[in-house]
């Protein structure tokens, strides 16, 4: 398992900026990169009550990930699954076995009522600027479409300046984000 706190800004934007933003990065080169996010909780939102967030992320693989809240950051465990052990958590409700399913029960909550209640797929494209890299994410969910652009840095303020210059440059409005791609994806489930 690994670990690491992850500081980011985010910024929403309509189609219409973003492709402003794409325009102004010259994105045409960048790879675009698909992956989907699998948000799990048990029905009563046991997880949330604890201010967590539990993720499977598929892309070229399956990643369990199990997101904290800091003073400024996120705290991110890591635990790389299979596909089997993906399927009998989507189909059986078994959750995977590891030292995420060790905290969450020393923690004295039920695994077994933990389900993938939503999904959020992301096409992603990474690109430079100035010194740094931003991400600019179309993401999807329910019947929902956003439109955002990421950074990450060792402060959310260093982060929030690089997306600030990037709005700037690019004549886009700087709206920062506090919302995850993990809280849309719920709210969008609750409001069904």
């Amino acid at each position: 398992m690994s670990t690491n706190i992850e500081i980011e800004a985010k910024v929403l934007l309509n189609k219409e900026d973003f492709e402003k933003v794409l325009n102004f990065l010259a994105t045409d080169s960048c790879k675009r990169v698909t992956q989907t996010n699998h948000y799990i909780d048990s029905e009563d939102e046991i997880l949330r009550t604890y201010g967590f967030g539990l993720r499977i992320r598929e892309k070229d693989d399956f990643t369990l990930t199990l997101k904290s809240p800091l003073a400024e950051g996120t705290l991110e465990k890591n635990q790389t699954i299979t596909w089997k052990q993906y399927e009998n958590l989507l189909h059986r409700h078994e959750f995977p076995k590891g030292d995420i399913k060790d905290f969450l029960e020393m923690l004295g909550i039920d695994v077994s009522q933990l389900r993938i209640l939503t999904s959020l797929t992301t096409v992603r494209i990474v690109a430079g600027f100035l010194d740094d890299e931003v991400v600019l994410d179309k993401n999807t969910y329910d019947d929902t479409v956003d439109y955002e652009i990421e950074a990450e840095n060792t402060s959310i303020q260093l982060a929030e300046d690089t997306l600030k210059k990037l709005c700037e440059a690019a004549k886009v409005p700087f709206n920062p984000n506090k919302l995850s791609k993990h809280a849309r994806a719920m709210n969008a489930l609750r409001r069904k």
